[in-house]
């Protein structure tokens, strides 16, 4: 077994180590403020303030107006809430939806669902090589029966961002629209159009936050049908016992990743140039997936299986992925490195390297000398 704080952790796209002082934020409110926010007594009353509290420091920092936030577990349960709350909610005004070929399976799945169980329909958008959608290509899949558009910010397996605030824009001409975007590999890295989303999803654990914490915001105005019945918490969106503490950790993972976006960015476009020019001086062995993002980079490996390669890294304390690490046990293949119009072969042999403010440049040296020994002595 391979001690924690000896390996090299190069999978933060996947989920991110907990900043200790958003875990010592979380411990603390745990202890003093275990209170049911629903309850009447001095300690729920404590408890319901704090989490208000949460709330509107998370709308603060993220500067959405007429916006409000439904805590969830994560942003599986807020894609899900938000695609299916709106569709079936509005579904006398249209039964045609909008997303791409390449979202997380957390958006994709929701709207397979759609289709085979309620009978509406479905467009999905292709990508360019880049993996970003072309606006026109949404404009021309509008229809008079559209009612959602979901688009992701940042895509999580080879970093492309999607031009959001132009798809804001168009969809401005649309009023019966709402415009939904998963955020969630772009919340806290990125610059983002936040104010002009109807909707939007994320994860704590992917800011160096805590599992199972997670929100969807969206506008004040925006109607939803809820996904859990119950004793009505979250404005009726979102039934059951809110946990406080988690509400407060991901309000201060928040903030933390806020404050220092540019510095964070600056820092880790610099390690992530290095591991880029060297993929490329190797084109015999690699081939680039990605594009701007300097927060993931994919590959694909050129002569050596993807999986045995990510497989002999780890046995030597290296940590990357291959596939999106929700889909990797049941898909053998990159349906995202497929639709930038790659070969089976390459999108059979992903490696994704997903960087952080905890890593350094010479993990990344050490990341590549590892990587080279690997490719010399596989068969």
């Amino acid at each position: 077994m391979i001690v924690a704080n000896r390996i090299i952790y190069l999978d933060n796209a996947a989920t991110t180590k907990v900043n200790p002082e958003v875990l010592d934020s979380f411990n603390k409110t745990k202890n003093l403020y275990f209170a049911n926010p629903g309850s009447i007594h001095i300690p729920g009353q404590e408890a319901s303030r704090l989490l208000e509290k949460a709330r509107e420091q998370i709308l603060n920092t993220l500067g959405v107006r007429d916006h409000e936030l439904v805590f969830t577990s994560g942003a599986t349960e807020a894609n899900n809430l938000a695609i299916k709350g709106y569709a079936l909610k509005h579904q006398n005004r249209g039964k045609h939806l909008i997303t791409t070929n390449i979202e997380h399976p957390a958006v994709l799945e929701a709207f397979k669902q759609l289709e085979q169980y309620f009978g509406l329909e479905v467009t999905y958008l292709p990508v360019n090589k880049n993996g970003v959608v072309d606006v026109n290509d949404l404009k021309a899949a509008i229809r008079k029966d559209t009612i959602l558009v979901s688009i992701m910010a940042v895509n999580n397996e080879v970093g492309s961002i999607n031009p959001l605030h132009e798809i804001a824009n168009l969809l401005k001409s649309y009023p019966l629209i709402a415009f939904h975007s998963d955020v969630t590999q772009g919340l806290g890295k990125i610059e983002l159009p936040y104010n002009e989303l109807d909707m939007f999803s994320f994860s704590g654990h992917k800011i160096h936050g805590l599992n199972s914490s997670g929100a969807l915001i969206k506008r004040k105005k925006i109607e939803l049908l809820p996904l859990l019945s119950g004793g009505g918490q979250e404005n009726n969106l979102r039934s059951g016992t809110n946990d406080v503490a988690l509400a407060v950790s991901l309000a201060k993972a928040i903030r933390l990743e806020n404050s220092k976006i540019r510095e964070n960015y600056v820092k880790i476009s610099e390690i992530a140039a290095f591991l880029k020019n060297y993929i490329a001086s190797r084109n015999d062995l690699y081939e680039l997936n990605s594009f701007d993002n300097p927060y993931i980079i994919n590959f694909s490996t050129l002569t050596k299986k993807a999986s045995v390669v990510v497989e002999a890294l780890s046995s030597r304390g290296i940590m990357v992925s291959s596939v999106s690490a929700c889909h990797a046990k049941e898909e053998p293949i990159s349906y995202v490195v497929k639709a930038l119009g790659k070969s089976d072969n390459l999108a059979h042999n992903t490696v994704r390297v997903s960087l952080s403010y905890e890593n350094s440049l010479d993990e990344i040296k050490e990341f590549i000398s590892v990587l080279e020994n690997i490719i010399k002595e596989l068969k």
